[in-house]
């Protein structure tokens, strides 16, 4: 990340313009979830330039209900509790129209010193690096996927999963007359959405009871940028509506998942064309797309962790739900995990479709860009595409870990993914997800409760 001068000024003039005292700094943490705090203007430039000191453990010390994971390494107080030095992407300044009258600005920044190696927006940016090193530019976008829910934090604590009230209005797909009850959440969505840049191309109710947003095209960073930002404005924005819209990968035993698809394609750095597309073949697919797909093929099972990376993620991977089971492509195949998109030179992309709504956006896009660059590198082909039924076939090739702790066994130990994201994240990473699996372990659920109470 490299911040120059026009852009830096650029944020300074419009800080001076707006009579702003304060901005928002934010930085994304393990989770994807934007910590912030407001800062005083008077620091700004500095904060762009040198960096600023940021509680570092922010990015990875806390848990999906923000306590404190008691096993991480920055929790330890033989670490000291110490600061990283957080630089802000002046390039990444939005509008926050939710402070200051309408007037707030949003900044987003990542670690620079040592604690870089565990920020998830650093890693993505050093995966970005290696790609502009080959003359490529990642472009592309994510589809979400969230439950909207009649619930607040609050009353959710006193619910099974069988208990949970949902927004009727989200119960039928696509559904132009339901969907208007709902108006004011969709609206209020695409307002903030729109005044801070996070550029959304569709919006609709979704099967089974869910909301679906596919966002606008964006090069670099910013694709992961958009959609870790859509995650908190559609947190916020449920809360001003009274519902709770969660991500969580699956709320229920007897209802779909949520799910992310990571649409990428690749440009030519000086160009900007395209690079996916080949009129001239007969599949219209270009050898550098073919060599894309089978990177994720082949290096994708050793990060799947970073597509799935709790505990729920894994109860989406179950017969019938929409979900791809088996590592495998196809063309304009919606039942297989990496569908190849072919009609025209704009529209060429591979659509990634394993991820649960629970990622962490830059980690799943450092995972995807990172499989793929290195199939291209290598020049590696891909298997044949699946024609017809994807989720019966059972694909050459190394398997997907769709057990939650066969994927941390196989993350921890595989070669690409300490060379993609170095030693320490690997292993911050795999504690915390051991951390998720052991608490599961020690608990007690209500099925069991009422399965073996009463008749044992």
């Amino acid at each position: 990340m490299t911040n120059s001068e026009d852009s830096i000024a650029r944020v300074l003039a419009l800080v001076e313009e707006r009579g702003l005292t304060h901005v928002q700094m934010g930085v994304f943490d393990a989770m994807g979830r934007l910590c912030a705090k407001r800062y005083h203007v008077r620091n700004l430039k500095k904060a762009m330039t040198e960096g600023t000191a940021y509680f570092s453990g922010a990015v990875s010390i806390l848990d999906p209900r923000w306590d404190p994971i008691g096993t991480n390494a920055f929790f330890d107080p033989v670490n000291q509790f110490r600061d990283g030095i957080l630089r802000l992407d002046s390039e990444s300044c939005r509008d926050f129209p939710l402070e200051a009258d309408g007037r707030g600005l949003l900044l987003i920044g990542q670690f620079v010193d040592e604690t870089q190696a565990h920020c998830s927006r650093s890693r993505l940016t050093t995966e970005i690096d290696r790609l502009a090193a080959l003359g490529f530019a990642a472009y592309g976008a994510l589809e979400l996927e969230a439950a909207v829910l009649n619930e607040t934090a609050e009353s959710l604590q006193k619910k099974t999963p069988e208990t949970v009230e949902l927004r009727e209005d989200f119960g039928k797909v696509y559904s132009f007359v339901h969907q208007v009850g709902s108006a004011d959440l969709l609206d209020g969505l695409l307002d903030v959405c729109n005044a801070m840049g996070v550029g959304i191309d569709t919006l609709h109710a979704e099967y089974r009871y869910m909301m679906e947003v596919g966002l606008s095209p964006e090069l670099g960073v910013r694709i992961a940028d958009n959609a870790a930002l859509y995650k908190s404005i559609a947190k916020i924005v449920g809360r001003q509506n009274d519902a709770l819209v969660t991500f969580m990968a699956r709320r229920s035993g007897t209802e779909q998942g949520c799910g992310a698809h990571v649409n990428i394609s690749l440009r030519d750095l000086d160009t900007g064309e395209g690079v996916f597309f080949d009129a001239d073949a007969d599949d219209r697919m270009s050898a550098t797309m073919k060599q894309f797909i089978a990177g994720l093929h082949h290096y994708l099972p050793d990060l799947f962790l970073l597509l799935a990376p709790n505990f729920n993620s894994y109860r989406r991977f179950q017969p019938g739900l929409f979900t791809p089971l088996n590592n495998s492509w196809g063309v304009n195949n919606k039942t297989v995990a990496f569908r190849a998109i072919n009609l025209s030179p704009s529209a060429a992309r591979v659509e990634v479709r394993p991820s649960g709504a629970d990622i962490n956006p830059y980690l799943a896009l450092t995972a995807v860009l990172a499989a793929g660059r290195k199939g291209i590198e290598e020049e590696l082909r891909p298997p044949e595409p699946i024609v017809g039924d994807g989720w019966s076939v059972d694909p050459s090739g190394p398997k997907f870990p769709l057990v939650f702790a066969e994927a941390i066994d196989r993350f921890e130990n595989s070669k690409v993914a300490r060379e993609v994201l170095g030693g320490d994240f690997v292993a911050g990473f795999v504690s915390d997800r051991r951390w998720q699996l052991d608490l599961f372990d020690r608990t007690v659920t209500d099925w069991e409760l009422h399965m073996f109470a009463e008749g044992v």
